[in-house]
């Protein structure tokens, strides 16, 4: 995967901006915080898991260079990124079969939303709008409709 100019530039504007001591690499803590900046959410696991893939010096910390080969693995991840099967996923939390059959309760998505999220939308309207044979229970087309 290669980057375009623009987005080395970015990449580069974000690297010096995190490397905070000017040594001309940045440590895993340094690297959470710039792709925080850049909007992604890595876990501590993956921050080393990134690090271990390009940090060929093995010194725990990584270069430019280095910085942007992590880049590249990030956005192949995100081109590589699944909806079908991360949209099954999350039809299976919720209570649905892994094989698109089964239901999720109105209820359950109801609660998902509104109080483990928290967020503030009509949940109910929306359930009401996409629940085309009005069993109250969503099927994996009816959720997938809700989904995106």
């Amino acid at each position: 995967m290669v980057l375009s100019q623009e987005e080395i530039d970015g990449c580069n504007e974000a690297f010096k901006a995190f490397d905070t001591d000017g040594s001309g690499s940045i440590d895993v803590w340094e690297l959470r915080q710039v792709l925080e900046a850049m909007g992604q959410k890595p876990t501590e696991e993956e921050l080393f898991q990134m690090i271990s893939e390009v940090d060929e010096k093995m010194s725990g910390s990584i270069d430019f260079a280095e910085f942007l080969k992590v880049i590249e693995h990030q956005k192949e991840r995100a081109e590589n990124f699944d909806d079908e099967s991360d949209m099954i996923d999350a039809f299976v939390a919720c209570g649905g079969l892994p094989d698109k059959s089964g239901h999720v309760k109105r209820e359950t998505l109801v609660k998902i939303i509104k109080y483990d999220f928290g967020l503030t939308i009509d949940i109910e309207e929306l359930i009401n709008k996409i629940d085309s044979d009005g069993s109250g229970e969503i099927e994996f087309d009816e959720f997938k409709q809700l989904l995106s």
